[in-house]
């Protein structure tokens, strides 16, 4: 049984099949009513072609802009951190080391795992500051160390014991 949509134009209906070989157009005055089953079997008439071709480029736009956006953000951030610490003096303060931590990440599957490197510093006012380091210096420091801490902004830069 072919499938026939009723399209309803001004005082006019159209019969098309489904492959639209066949139209007849009828008068308001000769049409029948459809029966709600009849109708109910209707494909829904969706064009979704033409709101996909235009969300689908926006999309994808929208995604490009993000990262790129992101990526540009983080080397903003890292230069303008940089450009910060270098205005900096170098301060010389008397502290004493309270506490050491070691932060790994990655490793999971096949990738390799990344090391970062933490000392809290204790200074003589009471405030503490944690400084991250590489894993040369953080190995000859020892919790309870006391001496003089050499900084520069949020960079470490030395720490001579006593």
């Amino acid at each position: 049984m072919p499938h026939i949509l009723l399209i309803h134009n001004n005082n006019q209906y159209i019969f098309t099949n489904q492959t639209n070989t066949e139209t007849v157009i009828l008068s308001q005055a000769n049409t029948q009513q459809i029966s709600p089953e009849t109708q109910s079997n209707q494909p829904p008439n969706f064009e979704i072609l033409p709101y996909f071709s235009l969300i689908f480029p926006a999309l994808v736009v929208s995604i490009f802009v993000l990262v790129f956006g992101l990526f540009g953000y983080a080397i903003f951030k890292g230069i303008s951190t940089a450009a910060y610490n270098r205005k900096q003096p170098i301060i010389y303060r008397e502290a004493k080391i309270v506490s050491k931590r070691q932060h790994v990440s990655g490793g999971g599957g096949n990738s390799s795992t990344s090391t970062s490197y933490y000392i809290t510093f204790e200074f003589a006012d009471g405030s503490r500051e944690e400084f991250g380091l590489s894993s040369r210096q953080y190995g000859l420091i020892a919790e309870g160390d006391k001496g003089t801490l050499h900084s520069q902004g949020t960079w470490y830069k030395d720490f001579k014991r006593q």
